[in-house]
């Protein structure tokens, strides 16, 4: 039998948005200097914050792609260490530009980004007639 929880008054959404938008721009950081290491965990963090508005299959299915990835981060980490330099092959890049872009779709979808409203002139005004 599964009882109810009591239901709080607030809720975490600003909170979950400032941290998604902090995780963008983190991600986006790192793709721009070339870091895999930081770019790849900024995008594990995402995934695990955006999962919940994921479907299923969405999440085994990227769970595997992550385990690719993951193999290829820590190959061009090693390559990186040894060269002395940041470096990430065009590969990496595009499988981790194509999971960034998955999860930015997901945000899309589930109507993280922008909230929808039939009039945008009275966007805020709810129950204020």
């Amino acid at each position: 039998m599964e009882t109810q929880r009591e239901q709080s008054e607030f809720n975490m959404a600003v909170s979950f948005l400032n941290r998604i938008n902090l995780l963008f721009y983190t991600a986006n950081s790192a793709s721009l200097d070339l870091d895999a290491f930081g770019w790849y965990h900024a995008l594990r963090c995402l995934f695990r914050e955006l999962s919940g508005y994921m479907k299923p299959e969405e999440v085994a299915n990227k769970q595997e792609e992550i385990s690719v990835i993951n193999e290829s981060v820590s190959k061009n980490i090693d390559k990186a260490r040894k060269s002395g330099y940041k470096q990430i092959t065009p590969e990496l890049y595009i499988k981790m530009e194509n999971f960034e872009i998955f999860l930015r779709k997901i945000l899309k979808d589930s109507g993280l980004q922008t909230k929808m409203v039939d009039d945008p002139s009275t966007a805020g005004m709810e129950g204020l007639e």
